[in-house]
């Protein structure tokens, strides 16, 4: 079984070193290294160069993560495909470990927790629940999946039912829309003991920044789109996430046209007035806890 590590770079010259590192010092017999590399103007070409024939690169224009992610699974080759965000690295052994759990395991995708702990040992035994919210997707739930970019794995029969996606500037959508996605396609594991390293820094696109607040209803409105227009029986799953996102960044008094002007042109028809319907529900919701904490 072949695996591919898909590295997704834009102007983190100064970690995707050692990301790559990291990587290439795993111990699996049998894996490849694609790095994409968004239009970075920083030194991050020279070092991607420099590794040769070690990793296969990928240079493309300037698109945002999401077409990141749609080069780097059209140039890679591998039955299992991890995602890494380039200042993000995998702990030792966590190739062979994860391929162990697809052999033994009939999963479609596998999800690890990662430690901002850079000095974290990898765990000695692996805490693995197995995980199968199919129907849950399909009545409009989403179960909580914590994971990063950087803890996703899948099948690649699997990552072809969601790849390629749309594409979008900035992070909008990224590794949501592929999760909820996957979860909703196949059968996977949460592997609860870090096998990745996580890195928090002052230029996170997302993590820990003080753009999460204001990127997070755009995240929740254009996921929730893309989850409705690719599949048909998330319909009301995605509905549910724009809603989510109108609630958490217009009055209640806007709400009807705000609304209408995402849901226009797009996957649900004449659902305006349901999706106003619920982001007030939700921002009643919201209201009523802060009042109540």
């Amino acid at each position: 079984m072949k695996l591919s590590v898909l590295i997704n770079n834009f102007n983190y010259a100064r970690y995707l070193g050692q990301c790559i590192d990291s990587v290439l010092s795993q111990d699996y017999p049998d894996f490849e290294i694609v790095v994409v590399d968004d239009g970075s103007t920083d030194d991050s070409r020279q070092i991607i160069t420099a590794y040769g024939d070690r990793i296969v690169s990928v240079l493309k224009e300037n698109g945002g993560q999401a077409s990141s992610f749609n080069a780097g699974f059209a140039a890679a080759s591998g039955d299992i495909l991890f995602l890494l965000d380039a200042d993000d690295a995998f702990l030792p052994g966590k190739l062979t470990r994860i391929a162990e759990i697809y052999d033994r395991n009939e999963i479609d995708w596998c999800f690890d927790r990662v430690t901002t702990n850079e000095s974290d040992p990898p765990p000695a035994e692996l805490q693995v629940t197995l995980f199968d919210k199919r129907e849950t997707l399909r009545k409009g739930g989403f179960p909580s999946l914590p994971v990063p970019t950087s803890g996703l794995s899948f099948r690649r029969s699997l990552l072809s039912q969601i790849l390629p996606m749309s594409v979008a500037t900035d992070v909008v959508l990224s590794d949501n829309y592929i999760k909820f996605a996957a979860a909703y396609l196949g059968r996977g594991a949460i592997i609860e003991t870090p096998l990745t390293f996580q890195r928090i820094h002052a230029s996170n696109r997302y993590t820990g920044t003080n753009r999460a607040k204001t990127l997070r209803p755009r995240i929740m409105i254009a996921t929730g789109l893309e989850l409705a227009r690719r599949y048909d029986e998330l319909q009301t799953l995605g509905k549910s996430l724009v809603a989510g996102g109108i609630a958490e960044t217009t009055s209640l008094l806007k709400l009807r046209s705000e609304a209408r002007n995402t849901v226009a042109g797009g996957p649900f028809g004449d659902a305006a007035t349901e999706v106003a319907l619920m982001a007030a529900r939700k921002r009643l919701g919201k209201m009523l806890r802060r009042g109540q904490s």
